[in-house]
């Protein structure tokens, strides 16, 4: 199932002004990668990443 535009977006909001959400959702991306759910970690970090600098500045 795809994720809303507005979803998403919701996302990317929370993360920028709540730090702890960050730290969250950071966490359970690794511990998801850790736990062997590879799509579930690398969706939650290309959340966190899109929330916190995008991909075009990352790289």
């Amino acid at each position: 199932m795809a994720l809303t535009k507005q979803f998403k977006e919701a996302i990317q909001a929370r993360a920028r002004r709540d730090p702890a959400y960050r730290k969250a959702l950071l966490q359970e991306s690794v511990e998801c990668l850790l736990a062997g759910d590879i799509n579930a970690g690398k969706a939650l970090l290309r959340d966190y990443i899109n929330a916190m600098i995008g991909f075009e500045e990352l790289s």
